[in-house]
């Protein structure tokens, strides 16, 4: 069963703009999860230091796979867009050439 499917460009672009910024975001948050770890790691003594860098660690995975994925949903928004744009361009010259632009009519 096929459906019409209604999509507002401006608003698809916008939500792509906003999860490539959310993606860079997570990121850097990722980096800086990494890098708390392992500073906790080094200043706390025994066991809870390692448990905190380890803590910081995975925190960073996690957080760098969102990251990863974000920019994934952002990059097919992307190229899902060029192609609706690109096909919608070639929708558009295909009519023009069917039925060239006419002069404005005069009463007869």
């Amino acid at each position: 069963m096929s459906g019409l499917v209604s999509v507002q460009l401006a608003a698809l672009g916008q939500l792509r703009v906003e999860l490539a910024a959310l993606g860079r975001e997570l990121a850097d948050d990722a980096d800086l999860s990494r890098a708390t770890g392992s500073s906790l790691g080094s200043a706390l003594p025994g066991p809870v230091g390692v448990a905190a860098a380890g803590a910081g660690g995975r925190c960073a995975e996690l957080t760098g796979a969102l990251a990863d994925r974000t920019a994934a949903v952002a990059a097919v928004l992307d190229a899902a867009l060029s192609a609706y744009r690109a096909a919608d361009a070639g929708l558009a010259g295909q009519l023009a050439a069917l039925d060239p632009p006419r002069g404005p009519r005069t009463p007869r």
